[in-house]
């Protein structure tokens, strides 16, 4: 019986552990598109077209190789 309550705590641990280890990575998710939208938002302020287009492929390159 001991080590069904063992287990149970260890359990509700581990699963405690998962629950702020989702939290943590889904704020840093938020974050990371935030900048990412604040940089396609500065494109958007461009005069011409030509170089709107050329900063959001420059922002989407920057991304794509950002981990």
């Amino acid at each position: 019986m001991a080590a069904l309550v063992g287990l149970l705590i260890a359990l509700a641990m581990a699963m405690k552990w998962l629950v702020e280890f989702q939290v943590e990575a889904a704020e840093e998710r938020r974050s990371l598109e935030a900048i990412a939208r604040a940089a396609q938002m500065r494109c958007f302020e461009l005069a011409s077209h030509r170089a709107t287009e050329a900063c959001r492929a420059a922002v989407a390159a920057k991304r794509g190789s950002a981990p």
